[in-house]
């Protein structure tokens, strides 16, 4: 006898077909036999196979998917009560459904945040987190994505710069692909000025982990012009992109090295957290207190970098404490895919990325930009860049 787990039909197939699929006369669903389901010996293969199977029908009634896993996986009990919880307690299922909808360029950044959030949640390794939430994926969309994300780079491809007395630390970032703008995450807050979305490519480089401080400031260029000087660990700020012109020419004679601005787009590529990225909103969460300093949590004052948390790649600050300086000219995006764009040849304005404490979440945001005339100085400051 077969049932048909999609419409509860039943009837006894042909002895010649009932060692394989068959397809039931009643609904048309492709059947899968129990024999075949306990042949699969990791619960994220089975997974797969059988969203291939089923379809969307599985998402729509998580309560027959679990009914599935308790009928035909002959898997430990512990991770068929995992599966089970996460599907009908998490709405797993429905948040894979989202993801497989993504365009395809989209999906990696939300195949992260999704695997990670589903390892912490269940105190699972990353790799357990990935496979789960890939396999069903992959069933729907045929990407296998947990096999493309790339391996974790070698600390010692960070660097620590000592200038005088001061030292500052520059995050390695391995370049790609992704998508720039205004995508999903970022809601009714995006406005015309992050439109369209468009496919950027970079190369590697490496960001500083903070914003330029005081003290780096002050033992570059002999001076602070900062309006909260309450220490050398705060942000630079109150200086203008020619004033920072000024300083990366004299960093760079002290070191020997090629510092510069980033670029538009490696900034929001670092923010969002490059082939790390979980799609967050702000730089490293969907919550801005957790990682940034703005108008609801700074007193109205800067603060000491670094004492928010971290994003993916481990880079502090970049929503909130202060606006950042971009190399670029400011212009309206194209939706045209490019490599390594550094702006529009020339213009009057210059791009400034991440928000200050004094302003509203959503100029925090990792796709916000606003632009301001090159000598301005007002609560902006500046991250280094320099060539791996």
């Amino acid at each position: 006898m077969i049932r048909c787990e999609r419409c509860g039909a039943e009837w006894n197939p042909p002895k010649k077909s009932s060692k394989s699929q068959t397809e039931c006369p009643f609904c048309g669903a492709t059947l899968l036999e129990e024999a075949k389901a306990r042949g699969y010996g990791k619960m994220e293969e089975f997974l797969g196979y059988m969203v291939k199977v089923y379809g969307a029908e599985i998402y729509r009634n998580p309560e027959r998917l679990k009914n599935l896993l308790g009928d035909l996986y002959g898997g430990e009990e512990r991770e068929k009560r995992l599966y089970r919880r996460a599907l009908l307690e998490e709405r797993l299922s429905e948040k894979v459904y989202e993801i497989a909808r993504k365009p395809k360029a989209e999906r990696q950044a939300y195949y992260n945040r999704e695997a990670s959030q589903f390892a912490e949640g269940n105190y699972y390794p990353m790799e357990v987190g990935r496979r789960v939430v890939g396999s069903l994926v992959c069933g729907l969309t045929g990407e296998v994505l947990w096999e493309g994300e790339a391996a974790p780079q070698p600390e010692s491809k960070a660097r620590t710069i000592r200038v005088g007395g001061v030292e500052f630390e520059m995050v390695y970032v391995q370049g790609g692909t992704f998508q720039m703008g205004a995508t999903a995450e970022q809601g009714e807050d995006a406005d015309d000025r992050e439109k369209p979305v468009h496919s950027v490519t970079l190369s590697d480089f490496h960001i500083g982990r903070y914003e330029v401080t005081q003290g780096l400031w002050r033992e570059v260029m002999g001076e602070n012009p900062s309006n909260n000087k309450a220490g050398d660990s705060y942000p630079v700020e109150m200086v203008s992109w020619e004033d920072c012109q000024r300083f990366i020419e004299r960093l760079n004679n002290r070191t020997g090295l090629d510092f510069r601005l980033p670029t538009e787009a490696e900034w929001e590529y670092a923010a969002r957290g490059g082939i790390k990225s979980k799609g967050y909103k702000y730089a490293g969460s969907d919550n801005l207190d957790e990682v940034g300093w703005y108008e609801d949590n700074s007193g109205n004052r800067t603060h000491p970098v670094g004492q928010k948390q971290a994003n993916e790649l481990g880079l502090h600050d970049m929503s909130g404490n202060v606006w950042e300086w971009c190399q670029d000219w400011y212009g309206a995006y194209s939706g045209s895919s490019q490599r390594n764009p550094k702006g529009p040849v020339s213009g009057s304005y210059r791009v400034l990325r991440g928000g200050s404490y004094s302003n509203y979440a959503r100029y925090c945001r990792v796709s916000c930009r606003i632009y301001c005339i090159p000598g301005l100085r007002g609560l902006s400051g500046l991250r280094l860049v320099v060539a791996p």
